[in-house]
């Protein structure tokens, strides 16, 4: 399991999954009633929170996993 959270499109899957969890679990305690466009429906809350929790979680992705460490050696 750590080997496969180790690669970039799964970690990023899982921040998908969670951020698409969350948005429904938005949808769902805060409730829109005065018609807005964003909390009207539970698809568009799921799609916001799909497409923040994957760049969420590709930003951590590249913090942790940096594709050159001599550039970060050298920044320091």
């Amino acid at each position: 399991m750590k080997k496969i959270l180790r690669t970039e499109k799964y970690f990023t899957g899982v921040g998908y999954l969670i951020g698409a969890i969350l948005g429904y679990v938005y949808f769902r305690l805060f409730p829109c009633t005065t018609g807005c466009a964003l909390r009207s429906t539970p698809y568009a809350t799921v799609l916001m929170g799909l497409l923040i929790g994957g760049a969420i979680f590709q930003f951590i992705f590249e913090i942790i996993n940096p594709k050159n460490k001599k550039d970060v050696k050298n920044n320091h």
